[in-house]
């Protein structure tokens, strides 16, 4: 169906089952779709991670129909620190890369409205920064909402 938006998650290192379980995506969902409006909700993709010593980067890709609108929702839960959330219009081997959304950008930094040119995939890059003293191990959530008109 043209207004849904196929979704493949690729989660960067290992990720222990019992992550997901903690992470609550359905209630992040839930509590944030409002954010959505005026935009028809279409789903949701969440990524679990655990806090390191080192900064890292978990991916995400979707693709998006020409002629449809979208809005993207990003939330987070279990974490203060910042994480930086990149969109670009190809994967991250080819020179030709645009980036296409900076999270550090404009004042609704996680709230993203586009509509494409032309059908295909986009690739998402959560910056994960590294564990605050005490805190390696400490379990995080990524919520990415989407929704189309």
């Amino acid at each position: 169906m043209k207004k849904k938006i196929t979704m493949l998650l690729l989660f960067a290192g290992s990720l222990l089952g019992n992550l997901h379980a903690q992470c609550n995506a359905k209630e992040i969902a839930k509590k944030c779709k409002s954010n959505l409006k005026p935009f028809s909700y279409d789903g949701f993709a969440d990524n679990s991670f655990t806090f390191k010593d080192k900064a890292q980067t978990i991916s995400v890709e979707f693709t998006a129909y020409a002629g449809q609108s979208y809005k993207l929702v990003f939330a987070t839960s279990g974490f203060k620190e910042e994480v930086k959330v990149n969109i670009y219009d190809k994967n991250k081997n080819n020179p030709k890369r645009q980036k296409v959304y900076d999270s550090a950008n404009g004042i609704d930094n996680l709230f993203w409205s586009f509509e494409p040119s032309k059908t295909g995939t986009y690739y998402i890059e959560y910056e994960v920064p590294p564990a605050t003293e005490g805190d390696n191990g400490k379990i995080g959530c990524m919520v990415l909402l989407i929704g189309y008109k």
